[in-house]
């Protein structure tokens, strides 16, 4: 069996996620890795078996030996690495959001589109367990017909550094943090169109609610109506203490649905001095805290990276909301939630912002 040969650009949260997705895969070789910091780029490398690290992306696109670039960088430079890695005849998983604008967004679809390789959307929601057995449910019927989905994707506040600066990350957290529930709330809708969104969001520095020297909103909800009438609401915040809080509603004609994917551990800890990890942004392990077993698998990332490389291996079609019209259409509907707080009004779907 050949092996897919990738390349990893970036060295922070989300590229550890794709390490260990490799990892775990024959069909994958991991072969090089980059980082702004030689340091970072150095540990990564050594820490995943990886025998190539550099301080340039570039490097990796004129590497002959990569068949596949993670892209795990900054959402401002999403554009450049994917269009460059297409025209390189590169495959590419691009990290959400797929990227800052509606016109970058097109750029990267036509240039993997014109090169023949595939733009994959990396969004785990999609390929978490749990999530995945209520769209398996949702889709068979249980529930009847979906009437009103909330999803929400909430936390204290964000690991990196880029998250917390517009120029970086495109936005705040309606930008950031809101695309998961989103993600999987127009996959459940598969093929019912968007038509409107209405959103109202903190204002970002001094405005925001707890984050000052954040630029970017902490704070962020979102009403979306869809063509048959439905609705759903999505929230998204840096004001949520007790660790990733991923949590979803779901109510049919016929029943409901209701999960949290990120706090429901099978396992309780008390514990009076605390511990080393508990769930990804938890404030604190002292006192009650739900550990979770093996949380990248629980979240979703072990799966979409294998679900991506088994594409790539039998030129298969990705799930539906996985691919780049599935970010596009994330996408799309982020921007419109920041012209509807701009104008403090309902945009009507299609947005050509």
């Amino acid at each position: 069996m050949q092996k897919i040969r990738v390349a990893i650009a970036g060295a922070g949260f989300a590229a550890e996620t794709h390490a260990d997705g490799y990892s775990r895969f024959p069909l994958a070789e991991m072969v090089a890795v980059s980082s702004l910091s030689e340091e970072r780029a150095r540990d990564f490398a050594r820490r995943w078996c990886i025998p190539h690290f550099t301080t340039h992306w570039q490097d990796l696109i004129e590497r002959r030996d990569v068949d596949l670039l993670s892209v795990c960088v900054p959402t401002n430079m999403h554009r450049d690495l994917t269009v460059a890695a297409a025209e390189a005849g590169k495959h590419v998983i691009c990290e959400k959001p797929l990227t800052t604008s509606l016109a970058k967004a097109d750029e990267m679809i036509q240039a993997t589109r014109g090169n023949k390789v595939r733009l994959f959307y990396a969004e785990n929601w999609l390929f978490a367990p749990a999530m995945q057995r209520i769209a398996h449910l949702v889709r068979n019927d249980a529930i009847g017909k979906v009437l009103y989905y909330r999803g929400r994707e909430c936390s204290g506040t964000t690991h990196s550094r880029y998250s917390r600066q517009k120029d970086y990350a495109g936005g705040g957290t309606l930008m950031h943090m809101s695309v998961h529930p989103l993600g999987f709330g127009l996959a459940l809708k598969e093929n019912v169109a968007v038509s409107s969104v209405y959103a109202a969001l903190s204002g970002g520095g001094p405005a925001n609610l707890v984050h000052k020297d954040f630029d970017g909103e902490d704070f962020a909800i979102a009403l979306v109506s869809f063509e048959d009438g439905t609705w759903c609401l999505v929230e998204a915040d840096f004001i949520t203490k007790g660790g990733l809080d991923d949590e979803v509603e779901i109510f049919g004609s016929l029943g409901t649905i209701k999960a949290n994917f990120s706090q429901s551990s099978p396992i309780r800890v008390f514990s009076e001095k605390g511990y080393d990890y508990a769930v990804e942004k938890a404030e604190t392990t002292m006192g009650w805290s739900f550990p979770m077993p093996e949380e990248r698998r629980s979240q979703g990332w072990i799966d979409e990276i294998e679900h991506f490389l088994t594409c790539i291996r039998d030129d298969l079609p990705s799930r539906y909301g996985s691919d780049a019209m599935g970010g596009r259409r994330v996408l799309e509907v982020a921007l419109a939630g920041y012209e509807s707080a701009r104008q403090g009004r309902r945009i009507t779907i299609p947005f050509k912002g």
